[in-house]
């Protein structure tokens, strides 16, 4: 038994289990250069949470422009 047996989903705010959770690492770009990477976890078994992790961002309200 690990530490951490859930986690919550970036997309759909739900707890689920580690098994069900994966993370989209995508570069953050401020002016025009990658400063850094965002970690997106998202429910691997739901398809609104894997589209939605591909233009999801912790910046912008959200989403990536």
């Amino acid at each position: 038994m690990s530490l951490i047996d859930t986690w919550k989903c970036h997309i759909c705010g739900e707890e689920r289990p580690d098994d069900k959770i994966s993370v989209l690492t995508k570069p953050l770009i401020i002016n025009g250069q990658v400063c850094g990477e965002q970690n997106i976890r998202y429910c691997n078994d739901r398809l609104a949470c894997i589209q939605g992790a591909k233009d999801f961002s912790f910046f912008k309200g959200g989403k990536e422009e």
